[in-house]
């Protein structure tokens, strides 16, 4: 699996927040001695600094996870679409020799089609009404 780089940059943050988490109480020590005031004043809250770090580092990551996702789910239904819409010599050529006439109908995987003389299919898919030269071509796209 790839991450793209805002997802790398949310697993960073998330990295340093654990680390600035493990450290606080020892950076705790290292700002009181190196500070001449007593620690009665303002103060730092490491840890909580550390926890908002982790929490919004996962929220990034999840980011671009998700953007990467859907970029991905996005290129496909593009890709099913053009293979979709180009015609196809055998189904999309013109019949003026004869009329098609149905030869049977039925079902692919819960799908209604119709099967004409000249092999053609025409089936009901997500995406529409689509028309495949076979049987074959019909069930390889709905599968």
């Amino acid at each position: 699996m790839s991450f793209d780089r805002l997802t790398w940059a949310g697993l960073t943050v998330v990295a340093l927040g654990w680390a600035l988490l493990f450290s606080s109480t020892q950076l705790a020590d290292v700002a009181a001695g190196a500070s001449a005031r007593p620690t009665g004043g303002v103060s730092l809250n490491v840890a909580g600094i550390a926890q908002c770090g982790i929490l919004s580092g996962f929220g990034i990551a999840i980011l671009g996870t998700l953007q990467t996702g859907f970029g991905a789910l996005n290129k496909f239904f593009q890709a099913v679409l053009a293979r979709t819409a180009q015609p196809s010599s055998k189904a999309e050529a013109p019949q003026l020799a004869h009329q098609k006439k149905i030869i049977e109908r039925g079902w692919v995987k819960d799908r209604a089609y119709v099967l004409f003389n000249d092999g053609s299919v025409e089936v009901e898919t997500m995406l529409g009404r689509r028309r495949f030269p076979s049987l074959q071509e019909a069930q390889e796209f709905i599968a």
